[in-house]
């Protein structure tokens, strides 16, 4: 058989899954959001301990992402060809 017949008849197969499991799925009944308090998220967020919660962890992240951003667009640059 051809690569294609067979890659469509398994994008078929995965398609039919994934809609089989959308439509019989369990959602369950609508419920109201949980209220939440600037205070609290920013307990969470810059915490009372010694790191300081989640904020230097984001901050690091960013940074990571940052040089991998410049990274990626010094690789990309093409050289001037003399």
């Amino acid at each position: 058989m051809k690569p294609q017949i067979v890659g469509g008849i398994l994008a078929g197969v995965l398609g039919a899954f994934l809609f089989a499991s959308l439509i019989t799925a369990d959602y369950g009944s609508p419920q109201e959001p949980t209220p939440s308090s600037n205070p609290g998220l920013a307990r969470t967020l810059f915490g009372t301990g010694e790191l300081g919660g989640y904020a230097l962890i984001l901050v690091l992240i960013g940074v990571v992402l940052f040089v991998a951003l410049l990274g990626g667009v010094f690789l990309a640059k093409e050289e001037e060809r003399w």
